[in-house]
């Protein structure tokens, strides 16, 4: 690893004993444990085995992906964090699914009426709507425009039965779904939502029951919350409204003589239910404030913070945005709110007076598809993913003089991505040092023993963003220091120049910043960039050894240096 001193092997053995029956084209290696003086550390190595074994990693195999067929759509998935439900041996999740149904319509092809009685129904709406033509051409006006004409289901739509009956209407329902993973996937309870009733959030997230006027200190229980969408079964006529479902996972009385030698059956336990007027829910977030957890509602314009309480949910600060809460992204009591037309706000919760306060925004009329957060020690910057497929970079910094006051979110970098994302996901920035350690536990505390910075520095406390794209791609987004970005950045430039690109394409170019078409445009025409191509620098790592040395003498570094800096970013961009 960079930084790292090679550790020399003492003991190597390829002969494997018969009882390692799956390793036995490995080896075994003794070698001395870094920071423990008298400690040697014996490693098997399974050789080749995992790559071509039925679980492998290559095609066909379920290590690193296994596919699991369930015969629904997976919408959400959430893992059960709670001891009491969820152990090692037996992973629970909370999955929310949908299914395609076909509709029955059978009961279109016969009304119960004769033909005289839907001749005569025909005949009296004739006459009502000739009677209200007359009105208005005796009152000089047009009927059109006085009155809203009602268009029924049976003036336009009629079935000939010798021509065909009603065809079946695909229909899809949401289910939510308690899933043992260790017993094969097994579905341990379901909860079907409402007919035209949409499943769009899921959270397993912590809530507080706050009892007022009570000496004892309140409870704290895990709960599994469901955001819905209700659409009227006549359509999108009117404005859509949503639902809170707050499901509890209970263990069910076991009985039997061996019932001690099973886990007990879990079930879902709808515990509390709130329709939302406001719109839509969109987003779900849990919010700790001062050992009370509350939950945050994104329901149309509005984000919500709702309190438990004597077994109902109660608003205690509200928030109105623009257009649509598409996303929230909470870090500690502050509030990252993507809206789906007007890009980013920066909010702060206030348990003083219960309010959220807006601390800063983007002024810039953004299509926000996704939002994150990237941060290298005491630094934080939002990402923000919009339409045009381009990533910005913006910063809250109430005192510079771009910040209009601190009103503004600092543009800092711009990139163009080139692709689409819908999520952005934060995941700890590992060290190559710790990154191939089978023991991280150990091998940290020995670090620190060799090191006593190690750790507190600004690079080994660092948080990257990850994302997949809809072309099936996956990437991260790291945070540099300030010397690997200029080293970087000078690598960057010169092998654009030295190395071919495919027919003879800018690198340059393909990565400026889209600007949006959209009304009220304020940006200015200065693209700040400062986003170094990973798909470029990466290249180094492949090119024979003179380029090499030719492309890092021209930036004055070392072949060494740069090939650290690039297996830093390498574990760094790695989630898993």
């Amino acid at each position: 690893p960079a930084g790292g001193c090679p550790v020399p092997v003492s003991g190597f053995c390829t002969t494997m004993p018969a009882v390692f029956k799956n390793a036995s084209s490995g080896f075994i290696t003794i070698h001395e444990r870094i920071g423990r003086v008298g400690s040697q550390r014996l490693t098997l190595y399974n050789g080749l085995w995992d790559v071509f074994a039925p679980h492998g990693l290559l095609p066909g195999g379920g290590i690193s992906i296994q596919k699991v067929p369930l015969g629904v759509t997976v919408r959400h998935i959430e893992f059960i964090d709670d001891a009491s439900i969820s152990t090692t041996s037996r992973p629970v999740y909370a999955m929310l699914v949908s299914h395609e149904n076909e509709g029955d319509q059978s009961y279109l092809n016969d009304d119960g009426l004769s033909p005289e009685e839907r001749q005569r129904i025909r005949d009296e709406k004739e006459a009502a709507r000739v009677r209200k033509q007359v009105e208005a051409d005796l009152g000089g006006f047009d009927m059109e425009q006085e009155w809203v004409e009602e268009i029924e289901r049976e003036d336009c739509f009629t079935i000939d039965p010798a021509l065909g009956l009603a065809p079946s209407m695909p229909t899809r329902k949401y289910e939510l779904w308690l899933v043992d993973s260790s017993s094969n996937w097994k579905v341990l309870d379901k909860y079907p939502l409402d007919e035209f009733e949409h499943g769009t959030a899921l959270k397993v997230l912590f809530l507080t029951d706050v009892v007022e006027d009570s000496d004892e200190p309140p409870e704290r229980s895990l709960v599994i919350a469901v955001g819905t969408s209700v659409i009227d079964h006549d359509g999108e006529d009117i404005a859509s409204k949503g639902r809170i479902l707050l499901f509890q996972v209970n263990k069910v009385k076991k009985r039997g003589p061996n019932r001690a030698n099973k886990d007990p059956p879990l079930e879902l336990v709808l515990e509390s239910e709130k329709a939302m007027a406001l719109g839509p829910v969109t987003s779900l977030s849990s919010l700790k404030s001062e050992d009370v957890y509350r939950i945050v509602v994104g329901a149309g314009a509005e984000v919500t913070v709702e309190q438990w309480g004597s077994g109902k949910l109660t608003q205690m600060g509200f928030y109105h945005a623009h257009m649509q809460v598409q996303e929230i992204v909470l870090f500690k009591t502050f509030f990252l709110l993507s809206d789906a037309y007007d890009s980013l706000h920066f909010l702060v919760w206030r348990e003083s007076d219960k309010s959220l306060t807006l601390l800063a925004k983007d002024y810039e009329p953004t299509q926000v598809f996704a939002a994150g957060l990237i941060s290298r020690g005491g630094a934080m910057s939002f990402v923000c993913h919009d339409d045009r497929q381009n990533l910005s970079f913006l910063q809250y910094a109430p005192t510079d003089a771009a910040a209009r006051g601190g009103n503004k979110l600092v543009c800092r970098a711009d990139f163009h991505m080139g692709t689409q994302t819908t999520s952005l996901k934060s995941h700890w920035c590992q060290s190559s040092l710790l990154f191939n350690s089978c023991t991280t536990t150990s091998t940290l505390a020995a670090l620190k023993q060799q090191d006593s910075l190690f750790g507190r520095l600004e690079d080994d406390q660092r948080f990257a963003v990850n994302f997949g794209t809809t072309d099936g791609s996956f990437g991260s987004i790291v945070p540099l220091s300030e010397p690997t970005y200029w080293r970087l950045t000078a690598l960057q430039s010169v092998m654009s120049n030295a190395l071919e690109s495919n027919c003879a394409l800018s690198h340059r170019a393909w990565r400026l910043y889209r600007r949006s078409t959209r009304r009220a445009g304020c940006r200015s025409n200065d693209r700040m960039k400062g986003v170094i191509d990973g798909d470029v620098v990466m290249k180094f790592v492949d090119l024979p050894l003179p380029e090499q040395e030719d492309l890092a003498s021209s930036i004055g570094s070392t072949v060494g240096l740069v090939m650290d800096n690039l297996l830093e970013l390498g574990c760094a961009a790695s989630v898993v």
